[in-house]
């Protein structure tokens, strides 16, 4: 079992991590400094460097630590016993579950998903999705011939659709619920956007 952290040490790499987000934010990733970071979260530089090599390190643990959370909260609540509502009206519990966890950090992810110099979080925001949907998929039809379409772009379809769709939730500063949020994107996965199918 690993050996939980001292929550000390958790309260300073918090403290420098949102630093680090309010900066970007209000600067950009590319002028920002250790000097900058540590001022802003009123600790010296030693102490940065107890944790951190420099400003990349920093955004990289930042950037893995928020995703493994958001891997670890998705697995925890995926546990198979709910069932899916095919009305297309009660999101499943894990989606509501992805709404929230984004919700709980929206600055940070709204920060690393929109800098332009930042594409590898958004890459592995993706990967997260990919995994997201695949295990959805398995769970609700497992047999390939039973799709419409090829599994792989099924997945891939659907995880640029939800990646599209909380990048905009992020930029518009969150004016919906997780739950709703949820239950519109469960809505589209099952029916899609019409109410009577024109085609």
């Amino acid at each position: 079992m690993s050996k939980k952290m001292d929550p000390r040490v958790v309260r300073t790499r918090q403290m420098l991590r949102d630093a680090l987000v309010e900066l970007i934010h209000e600067r950009g990733y590319e002028k920002i400094t250790v000097q900058d970071i540590t001022s802003h979260a009123t600790l010296n530089r030693a102490t940065f460097y107890l944790h951190y090599r420099d400003k990349l390190d920093l955004l990289y643990q930042s950037s893995e630590e928020i995703l493994n959370d958001l891997t670890e909260s998705i697995n925890s609540s995926f546990d198979g016993k709910e069932e899916f509502d095919f009305s297309g009206d009660k999101p499943h519990g894990v989606f509501i579950h992805l709404f929230e966890q984004i919700s709980q950090n929206s600055r940070l992810y709204k920060v690393f998903l929109t800098e332009k110099n930042m594409p590898h979080f958004t890459s592995c925001l993706m990967d997260v999705i990919i995994d997201f949907i695949s295990k959805g998929m398995n769970s609700v039809q497992p047999d390939d011939q039973m799709l419409t379409v090829p599994r792989e772009i099924a997945v891939r379809y659907f995880a640029a659709a939800f990646l599209g769709v909380i990048v905009w939730w992020l930029e518009e500063d969150t004016p919906y619920t997780p739950k709703y949020m949820a239950t519109q994107v469960m809505r589209l996965a099952i029916k899609g956007p019409y109410i009577n199918n024109p085609f």
